[in-house]
């Protein structure tokens, strides 16, 4: 069971079977584990684990990917850090306040939802480090994802006030960019990042 580092009421009962839920309140009661959100759970000893809160993100909401201004904040698109942990979820659009933080989930239709990497983390423990994956969007989608939940034309104000880093966003892979656009079928979503590449004066 160690094998868990985030898990549910339902990873425990895949394994072992039946399993009366009151023993995961003593458990938590004990200190055992931890409980994160309604109905998922970590145990005690990786509270301080640098990454778990990836792991929480992908499995509090399921299904979901880390995106959106977090990765943006992460790769330097975007200069604010970026506290929240914001993904894409194929279900409805939620917020969820734990005592590991805030993770909040915006809703983008199934066709949609892909353009994440499945990126391994390492988890120490007693001295090991034990794998995980956790699903994390491109840079290129999480720009994508952001600009698509944007409503309507952007003007040339408002691009320069999401205070892109021109670096970064000339390093971007734009055939990518463009395979998610034709996907969306959106005319504004192409709008919008074809004016934000020109407002940064790169072709």
């Amino acid at each position: 069971m160690i094998s868990f580092v985030v898990f549910s009421y339902e990873d425990i009962y895949g394994v072992f079977g039946n399993i009366d839920r009151r023993r995961l309140y003593e458990w938590a009661k004990k200190k055992y584990i931890i409980p994160v959100n309604k109905g998922v759970y970590i145990f005690s000893e990786f509270e301080d684990t640098k990454g778990l809160e990836y792991l929480i993100a992908n499995k509090i909401y399921e299904p979901s990917y880390l995106s959106l201004e977090y990765v943006m904040s992460s790769a330097s698109l975007i200069p604010e850090a970026v506290f929240a942990l914001t993904s894409i979820s194929t279900k409805k659009t939620a917020a969820f306040h734990t005592s590991f933080g805030k993770f909040n989930y915006r809703n983008l239709k199934t066709e949609l939802y892909h353009g994440y990497e499945l990126r391994k983390i390492e988890i120490p423990l007693y001295g090991k480090n034990i794998e995980r994956t956790v699903k994390i969007a491109s840079i290129e989608k999480a720009l994508f994802d952001y600009i698509y939940l944007k409503k309507g034309l952007l003007s040339k104000n408002e691009i320069l006030e999401l205070r892109f880093d021109r670096s970064v966003l000339a390093a971007l892979n734009k055939i990518v960019l463009k395979k998610y656009i034709y996907q969306s079928k959106n005319k504004t979503v192409e709008i919008n990042i074809s004016n934000i590449f020109k407002h940064h004066d790169i072709p």
